[in-house]
């Protein structure tokens, strides 16, 4: 996929590549396609509303109105920016609406000739239209669900899901399993909703700061605080999508070198929970912590994991375009992994 690179400046640290016309439109719809393929579970962010919010981005909804689409390089996704200006545009779409009139009589105005401003008005008229009401994915933002509460044990079971747009270009999820043990749940039930809602708020502080980290060295981080029980956490991360030209380091980016077309996009998933009968890593391109350490570190961390119980696993799934199937085989094979492997033909984008 060709493109044209953003203009450098001096401030700008993320390598940026801006796509426009045709290129931008496909770029759109391949993304589209590759998200409908991946088929995301609930460990990760939300796949329709990432389509959605993808859709509102191309050529073929904004009508022309935006000079192009900026991709960050690292990531392959859309850059921030173009995240948050679908977000003020669906906003704004019901208030602008109303304020454009009727699209008939724009219609009338701008083939009559009489102004350039109501062609563009039309425009607009189009593009507000089909991106409103659009179900569009949270940037950041976290959920804390009360599972349960021991009022004798001062003890109260969550769920934490925080959905974010990371530093690093990709979306993720984290979904945490706690349990939190203080004076406060052995309060009357009646107002244990509002206390809730204000007794957790350090707890969003806490997942949010980790947000960076891997599964493991978040569950690690939160277990060591006081008052805090883990159960189990979970990152489902969407990308990187890397396609022919952008470059990229690593095995993902040697095959794209190498072959020089198409597509490749990962998912990881990445575990630790007490619930796991024994450690398992399916990525072929991220190893388990344990391998990295040297013999004396690996004997603590061994004595850690005994005495918090829990047990990692690692997995990765790809949507590629068909030429690339088989060189992915190889290199998941070479691993000793078995991924889902999932091809985007021509045809089908």
């Amino acid at each position: 996929m060709s493109s044209r690179p953003a203009k450098p400046s001096g401030k700008r640290t993320i390598p940026t590549t801006t796509l426009s016309g045709e290129v931008e439109a496909e770029y759109v719809r391949t993304m589209v396609r590759i998200l409908r393929e991946a088929r995301l579970n609930a460990h990760y962010p939300d796949g329709v509303a990432l389509r959605e919010h993808l859709g509102c981005m191309g050529p073929e909804a904004h009508q022309g109105l935006y000079a192009g689409l900026e991709i960050d390089r690292r990531s392959g996704l859309p850059t921030y920016r173009e995240w948050t200006r679908v977000q003020t545009d669906v906003a704004l779409a019901d208030r602008l609406l109303r304020g454009l009139g009727d699209p008939m009589e724009l219609e009338r105005r701008a083939r009559e000739g009489e102004h350039l401003i109501f062609g563009k008005n039309l425009l607009k008229h189009r593009y507000y239209s089909a991106i409103r009401g659009k179900r569009l994915v949270p940037l950041g933002e976290m959920k804390v669900a009360l599972r349960r509460v021991d009022p004798e044990g001062h003890t109260a079971w969550f769920t934490v899901v925080l959905d974010k747009l990371g530093s690093s270009g990709l979306f993720v999820r984290f979904t945490v399993d706690l349990a939190q043990t203080d004076s406060v749940w052995n309060r009357p039930l009646l107002r244990l909703d509002e206390d809730a809602a204000r007794h957790t708020e350090p707890l969003r502080s806490l997942v949010f700061r980790f947000a960076s980290l891997d599964a493991e060295l978040t569950f690690l981080k939160l277990a060591s605080l006081d008052g805090i029980e883990v159960e189990r956490v979970v990152k489902g991360t969407v990308g990187p999508v890397l396609f022919a030209g952008q470059g990229g380091s690593g095995p993902m980016g040697e095959l794209m070198a190498e072959h020089g077309r198409g597509f490749v996009a990962a998912f990881p998933l990445d575990m630790a929970a007490c619930d796991l009968e024994e450690d398992r890593d399916n990525d072929p391109l991220a190893d388990l912590m344990a391998r990295s350490l040297s013999e004396e570190g690996r004997a603590e961390y061994e004595q850690t994991r005994e005495r918090m119980g829990y047990r990692v696993f690692k997995d990765r799934k790809f949507v590629v375009s068909a030429n690339l199937e088989e060189p992915l085989r190889s290199l998941c094979d070479r691993a000793s992994t078995r991924n889902i492997i999932k091809v985007v033909k021509e045809h089908d984008r």
